[in-house]
């Protein structure tokens, strides 16, 4: 079993903020259909709850359409690298996390989108290993997305942390009895999170004091 500590972070809200070209990709395919456009702060919520039919939501579809999906693909992959950004101090506290623990990401993103933004902000190097919705039969807050984590870093639960902005990763964590931190810079909110940082540096302190 490993001994070091296992940091999964979440990666939207956590530790890059790209909601605003999500809510651009996803407003390219609504005009494509005919939709009016979505606020962002729309988009944030939305994505952070639980239970949402995000196909009806945002598409007015039952189900993803392979053609949406290559129409957000297209257009995200083109301008995202003008409009996404890390939180402050990002790299400064990776840096010192990976000196002493495992650093992963698990996304409701495919795993595709997570490395190519990762690589592009600089910092795809910091992480062992990245799980993606597409990786998994169920994204967060299913729990495979850590047992998987866990299974590939062969990490306990005692030694594991999930860091996330939303509800979603909340009961991830909560569902494979894990330590939770609620990044509260993010794009959700939560009334239940028992250790809340408010920005990266009280994070980083944190971890300072284990």
């Amino acid at each position: 079993m490993n001994e070091k500590k296992c940091i999964i972070f979440d990666m939207d809200g956590t530790l890059i903020d790209s909601s605003e070209a999500m809510t651009g990709s996803v407003n390219f395919v609504r005009q494509t259909l005919g939709l009016e456009p979505i606020e962002k702060a729309f988009l944030e919520y939305h994505i952070n709850q639980p239970d949402q039919h995000l196909p009806k939501i945002f598409y007015n579809t039952s189900e993803y359409d392979p053609a949406h999906r290559e129409l957000f693909k297209e257009h995200y992959l083109k301008f995202s690298p003008q409009m996404i950004s890390l939180y402050p101090h990002v790299r400064e506290m990776l840096t010192f996390l990976s000196q002493n623990a495992t650093l992963c990401i698990a996304t409701n993103a495919s795993d595709f989108f997570a490395r190519n933004m990762l690589e592009h902000l600089n910092i795809l190097n910091f992480f062992a290993h990245i799980v993606g919705a597409n990786n998994v039969k169920e994204a967060k807050p299913n729990p495979e997305m850590i047992n998987s984590l866990l299974d590939a870093t062969s990490s306990s639960k005692e030694q594991t942390i999930l860091i996330g902005d939303s509800i979603k990763d909340e009961l991830a964590a909560h569902n494979a009895n894990i330590q939770f931190i609620f990044a509260n810079w993010g794009y959700g909110t939560s009334e239940t999170a028992t250790v809340k940082a408010k920005d990266i540096r009280e994070l980083l302190g944190l971890f300072k004091n284990l």
